[in-house]
């Protein structure tokens, strides 16, 4: 039983600026729309194996979220397989796509429309300036609200029950970043940062995270107009003996450039960066610039015989190997509706007191487990660096 969809509204007036393959997926998408809302005619009553709906709306802009599929086919393909499971407990789950179009104002109303009775719990994958006031909009109401790709620290900090984020810290990384510059034995390292509050989370516990080593930022830069204005910013490195550059920056496309503008002048200069450059699509056109740029892994995957079996699914299923974000989609969605077969119940309190437990959630891809605030706990050991080799992180 397919149960992902989309509404058809999403998409009025732009699909022309869709390539074939996203309008196929799209369209599928659409076709899709009719099987969860028959699915449900005929499923009340108050009997022993009535259903228990779990109801998931993904706040994301719908266009960037679809061009890159994985973590939707990842959706798609747990929707499928927990209502195959739990239908004789009487679950039934489904998944939409909410577009916010990326825009803040847009974002505000579709979460306000994610306070509706029938949601159990949100993926959001909104603008992190975005998500900082959505997560409050939708928590308050009773929902819980996961963060798959991640959001500020700040929101993990202030004790809401509802909120788990299911992406390592900024903070996190930043200390992973640290303790490889000191293994690699840097010493004198400039910090390039410029975007939201997540760069600044990031670079602070980097900073922190050196003291004592012997090795220090010995530059911050907040901006580069231009690039007259790197040339004096580089100059000044040159003269502070600068061995490491660190570039923290927010938007995939920025964060290349300014990582062009050091390359043009320094081939061969250490370079760390935040997971923003481990892109795929950008890595077909940057991957030259990058190579041999370390950055934080962000989702280790566990070998095992389930995750195994997930790729040869996801493989014959889709034709193309599953990465990371399929995984991450999948195990989010298993995440609510596991824990809520588990305890028998589809109420989102009841579910985010389960998803407390210390004892975590075992995905087919990782161990999952949070903290009071919800913020996944993650053993920044386990979290290597990856080196770009040949336009690709490993």
């Amino acid at each position: 039983m397919k149960a992902v969809f989309i509404r058809q509204s999403l998409f009025k007036g732009k699909s022309e600026g869709l390539d074939s393959d996203m309008k196929k997926h799209v369209y599928k998408l659409i076709f899709l729309l009719a099987i969860p809302l028959l699915a449900l005619n005929g499923c009340g009553g108050n009997g022993k194996n009535s259903r228990k709906n779990i109801y998931i709306p993904i706040l994301a802009d719908a266009e960037w979220l679809i061009s890159d599929e994985t973590f939707i086919n990842g959706v798609q393909m747990a929707v499928n397989d927990v209502n195959g499971e739990y239908r004789e407990k009487g679950f039934f789950a489904e998944a939409e796509i909410i577009d916010d179009k990326g825009l803040y104002e847009k974002g505000v109303e579709v979460a306000e429309k994610a306070k509706d009775d029938r949601v159990t719990a949100v993926f959001n994958l909104q603008d992190f300036d975005v998500s900082k006031t959505t997560a409050d909009i939708i928590s308050k109401s009773g929902k819980i609200v996961l963060f798959p790709y991640g959001a500020y620290d700040m929101l993990f900090s202030r004790g809401n029950p509802y909120l788990f984020c299911a992406y390592p810290s900024f903070s996190d990384l930043g200390k992973v970043m640290a303790a490889y510059a000191v293994k690699q034995g840097y010493k004198r390292i400039a910090v390039y940062h410029n975007g939201l509050e997540s760069q600044e989370e990031l670079v602070t516990a980097f900073e922190l995270a050196l003291m004592n080593t012997g090795t220090k930022v010995v530059d911050y830069v907040p901006s580069i107009a231009s690039e007259n204005d790197f040339d004096s910013i580089y100059a000044r490195w040159q003269a502070l003996d600068v061995d490491c550059v660190v570039i923290s920056q927010y938007g995939v496309d920025r964060a290349f450039e300014i990582l062009r503008m050091l390359r043009a002048r320094d081939k061969d200069i250490a370079v760390l960066g935040e997971p923003v450059f481990n892109s795929v699509n950008a890595l077909e056109v940057y991957g030259e610039i990058a190579e041999k740029m370390a950055v934080p892994s962000t989702l280790v995957l566990e070998d095992n015989e389930r995750l195994k079996a997930f790729k040869t699914k996801y493989l014959k299923e889709y034709g193309k190997e599953a990465d990371v974000w399929a995984v991450q989609g999948y195990d989010m969605v298993r995440l609510i509706v596991d824990t809520a077969a588990r305890i028998n119940s589809g109420d989102p309190e009841k579910i985010a007191k389960a998803l407390h437990d210390k004892k975590g959630y075992q995905g087919i891809g990782r161990h999952i487990a949070f903290d009071g605030g919800g913020a996944m706990i993650t053993d920044i050991d386990k979290l290597p660096m990856l080196i770009c080799r040949n336009g690709k992180f490993e």
